[in-house]
């Protein structure tokens, strides 16, 4: 199944990159080297396409040989790891979640298994939480600021459980904002290779902000709290909430002690 952006199929092609042997022997240094694992490799480049003569649209490549995930439809064979990440954008992206657009899919069987390709567009203007937490909360700034970055963020993460899915790996990296002008963020979720549709809210809940409380568990208590209220769309917390509470600072904490 071959997907091209049809809002960036020109650009693919002025930049002879439309097709699956187009991508797969793209030439350039890794953004992240190779991993070997599951008896096939998986890695990603960088790459600026040039729009009318400037290079203009960052987007990332991703190549995979036999990183295969079996799912209940395919519990022999098998699907490629990216086709699961393509289909969940797609999903996404049709539910208001905020997540990166994909430009190109496409995958093929070869003698020794499958290779994969998957394109999407550069966050431009985005950082990592990770890497925008520290600045925000471990520097004097103003609890506006403060505020406004985890209203963005639980929003992002909300809308996401709303469509039912769970991400399973929603670490600070993983989360990618940027601040406007008027001090309002946005927040982008990425790396959905691992990502499950749930049938039960709680399960995407505890999982999902378990991690999330983990990773960043030096936030002030009250920063937390005004998360899960956002997340919630809460100004209080009912019975119910504070046990999910509760249940997420367990979790979280079984973690860190490596119980769990």
């Amino acid at each position: 199944m071959q997907f091209i952006s049809p809002e960036h199929e020109q650009i693919l092609r002025h930049n002879k990159l439309n097709s699956f042997e187009q991508f797969w022997n793209f030439q350039g240094e890794w953004f992240e080297e190779p991993n070997h694992a599951r008896q096939g490799w998986s890695g990603v480049n960088r790459v600026m396409l040039d729009v009318d003569g400037q290079a203009g649209l960052g987007a990332f490549l991703k190549r995979q040989h036999n990183y295969i995930r079996r799912t209940w439809r395919h519990p022999f064979s098998g699907v490629t790891t990216f086709f699961c990440e393509f289909t969940t954008l797609c999903y996404l992206i049709k539910r208001g979640v905020p997540v990166p657009t994909p430009l190109f899919f496409d995958e093929q069987v070869i003698e020794d298994g499958r290779d994969a390709v998957l394109v999407t567009a550069e966050l431009a203007g985005y950082r990592p939480l990770d890497v925008v937490v520290p600045h925000i909360f471990g520097r004097p700034s103003s609890l506006r600021q403060q505020r406004a970055l985890i209203r963005s963020l639980a929003a992002a993460v909300a809308k996401m459980h709303a469509a039912r899915m769970q991400h399973r790996a929603l670490y600070p990296k993983h989360l990618f904002v940027r601040q406007h002008e008027s001090g309002n963020f946005d927040t982008v979720i990425i790396d959905l290779e691992k990502a499950r549709i749930k049938i039960f809210p709680i399960l995407r809940t505890l999982h999902d902000l378990a991690t999330l409380n983990r990773e960043l568990s030096w936030l002030s208590r009250s920063s937390r709290l005004y998360f899960l209220k956002q997340y919630y769309a809460s100004a209080k917390l009912g019975w119910l909430e504070k046990r999910i509470a509760l249940r997420i600072d367990s979790r979280s904490e079984k973690r860190r002690k490596g119980r769990y």
